[in-house]
């Protein structure tokens, strides 16, 4: 088992072990997070898409254009295609099995980042890298992406790191550089900033030309190209202006936008931008150096920053006057690739201070306290998605549900249209409850009542894999624990200061093991029984009885199964 005091390189072997405990940490807090406060129900952007797009299709008239049309300012056609293809696999649209498959797709993404990091550090400490990752892609700060069953994000995710690595580290013309121009092409069609991943790689290509002062035939064409899908991706932008009111419409809208951006996830503290862009700036200054050691590396978290920095400017442009002063959960999967890069350049600039040493005496030290500083802001901002986005999103959504079941079985119209009710179009959302055709696709919340609810093909695996979310949770946490201790059993050091980075990370991972466990009694009848008494007491509070008397009832309902389940032997 490699360690911290082995220097040597890892094995794939190896290596394959810590990936399967940051898959399982994972995958098992995103599917913990869809247990808690996914909906069966459809979504925000869903209900449009169920007329825009799936109407079409279920009547037998769709056309390929109506999967490259416009959708906010995005072209979604991948996330189109890939929920057209879950849900004729699934046999219908189920946004609790589609959502259990973004979690696998994210979950993948981050093993091949770890893997990428691994092999650009030198295949050596994967552990240590698996560690570091972990907090990034387990906590719920971005757990709006979580519980939208619409993947754009995830797939923005991984196509620009697959272009990136291709693209901008393959030779022109082999096989992973095509393949890497492929997937360039394809980010387009995930969202509008899908065309930020090839600007990355050119810019890649402009610093490998400053740092060798001439212009190699193979750096010219890669910047050709990535010139050239940079202008295919402006072509296809939409500008129609449909979000116009969210941009930003001055100077200083745009960098108050950015500093929040570039901060996060101390959005509130302008002054950590200097210490995020400390260790990229460094690592800059030493790459032009004539002797620099590790130019490989240092050109991947160097296209990582600049890539997410675009991202960032992009959104500060875009979205300046959306999420008010803390940034939106849906982009934080993009903006945390930042503070990923500045953490592992940390890393990298430890290992060049004694010659590539990564595991010498305080070596892991800088990287470990600039660790310390970050996961106390991840935790942080954590703990204010969860209580001003996650509990009130699955708060609107019960009633949004209850709105859906009432009408489906009194067929009353009039009720289903008062508010509160579906979000964001009660009347889209009616246009497409009464459908025959789309009926045959829409989840069983979405039909009449019946004894048996109509269910897809993957329903009951998606609800097994929900229900033991904590378990895999706790295997990959538990795994991590197992294999730090036994390679500190087996460490001829032991208690030497060399060994001092896995003693933290061990403690680190059974303080996560101890959270988990201690809200491990937090499920998903916990959440919806008091939301549905606090939706009692406030239909009360503007005199709807009827309402709160439904709402009062499911609640009821709820604590008795709990009393239940709690008495049973």
């Amino acid at each position: 088992m490699t360690t911290s005091t082995n220097p040597t390189h890892d094995s794939f072997k190896h290596f394959s072990v810590w990936l399967a405990a940051l898959f399982l940490v994972v995958l098992g807090a995103k599917l913990w997070l869809v247990q808690l406060y996914g909906s069966p129900l459809l979504l925000w952007d869903q209900w449009y898409e169920a007329g825009s797009f799936f109407r079409p299709w279920v009547e037998g008239h769709l056309t390929w254009q109506v999967f490259f049309a416009p959708d906010n300012g995005h072209r979604i056609f991948c996330t189109r295609l890939f929920d057209l293809i879950v849900i004729r696999l699934n046999g219908r649209w189920e946004p609790l099995v589609q959502m259990t498959v973004n979690a696998f797709i994210h979950a993948t993404f981050v093993c091949g980042l770890a893997f990428c990091l691994w092999d650009f550090l030198g295949r050596k400490n994967g552990w240590f890298v698996c560690f570091l990752l972990a907090p990034f892609f387990a906590l719920p700060y971005a757990g709006e992406n979580a519980i939208w069953a619409i993947n754009i994000e995830y797939f923005l995710d991984v196509f620009s790191l697959a272009t990136l690595v291709g693209l901008g580290f393959a030779r022109p013309g082999s096989r992973w550089w095509w393949l890497g121009l492929a997937v360039a092409i394809l980010g387009l069609f995930t969202m509008a900033s899908g065309l930020l991943a090839p600007m990355a790689v050119g810019g890649l290509m402009v610093l490998r030309i400053i740092k060798k002062r001439r212009m190699e035939r193979e750096n010219l064409i890669t910047l050709g190209v990535c010139l050239m899908v940079v202008g295919l991706g402006a072509a296809l932008n939409d500008t129609s202006g449909g979000d116009r009111s969210l941009r930003a419409h001055s100077l200083m809208e745009f960098a108050s936008a950015l500093a929040r951006n570039l901060t996060w996830p101390f959005f509130d503290k302008p002054g950590m931008a200097c210490l995020f862009l400390l260790p990229l700036v460094a690592l800059v200054a030493l790459y032009f150096r004539p002797n620099f050691q590790e130019p490989r590396a240092a050109e991947l978290l160097l296209t990582f920053g600049l890539w997410s920095v675009l991202q960032s400017a992009a959104l500060a442009y875009g979205r300046a006057n959306y999420g008010d002063m803390v940034p939106v959960s849906r982009y934080l999967d993009i903006l945390n690739i930042f503070i990923m890069a500045s953490l592992f350049a940390s890393v990298l600039l430890a290992q060049l201070w004694l010659r590539g040493a990564f595991s010498v005496k305080f070596t892991l030290l800088p990287p470990l306290v600039f660790s310390a500083v970050i996961f106390f802001g991840l935790c942080r901002i954590s703990q204010i998605v969860v209580e001003n986005l996650l509990l009130p999103t699955r708060m609107m959504n019960l009633v949004a549900e209850e709105r859906v079941e009432t009408f489906m079985a009194t067929g009353d119209e009039h009720d289903f249209l008062e508010a509160p009710t579906v979000r964001p179009s009660a009347e889209v959302a009616l246009g497409v409850l009464r459908n025959a055709k789309l009926q045959t696709i829409l989840p069983a919340v979405c039909l009449p009542p019946a004894d048996v609810p109509v269910t897809g093909r993957f329903a009951a695996v998606s609800q097994w894999l929900l229900r033991n979310s904590t378990g895999m949770l706790y295997c990959g946490l538990g795994l991590f624990v197992g294999l730090i201790g036994y390679a500190l059993i087996r460490s001829p050091l032991g208690l030497a200061w060399e060994n001092l980075p896995a003693f933290i990370a061990l403690l680190a991972i059974l303080a996560a093991l101890g959270f988990a466990w201690s809200k491990a009694p937090v499920k998903r009848e916990t959440i919806e029984r008091d939301l549905d008494y606090k939706l009692a007491a406030y239909f009360k509070s503007v005199n709807n009885f009827n309402r709160a008397a439904i709402h009062e009832r499911k609640a009821d309902a709820l604590k008795r199964s709990g009393e239940k389940s709690h008495a049973a032997p």
